[in-house]
């Protein structure tokens, strides 16, 4: 059984606990989209067509894909002239934790 200082510890780490860990495990839930997101890991950015012949999908789904990971912020958009590159948003700490964790 836990005693009063572990609960009080316990109870403070929840209340720090990031609201967005749902909606991020959601998205990364969906095999082809941890597959999306682990592919960074390896590269520093990408763009959908690289995705697409990666993970043998459409250029349509795998943008799909990217636009969910986008909203969660897991990932940033870089225009390059014509094409538009992705990359994992290492800005955030959620994100950092989350490479260190799958690398």
């Amino acid at each position: 059984m836990l005693n009063t200082h572990e609960i009080k510890k316990l109870r403070s780490l929840l209340k720090r606990e990031d609201d967005r860990l749902p909606i991020v495990f959601g998205a990364l839930g969906d095999a082809r989209r941890c597959k999306i997101f682990r592919s960074f890991l390896k590269r520093d950015r990408l763009c959908v067509s690289d995705i697409a012949r990666t993970l043998g999908i459409s250029m349509s789904l795998a943008s799909q894909h990217l636009k969910i990971l986008e909203i969660t912020k897991l990932v940033v958009r870089e225009r390059e002239g014509r094409t538009v590159y992705f990359r994992p948003n290492t800005q955030d700490e959620l994100v950092r934790t989350i490479i260190k964790a799958v690398q």
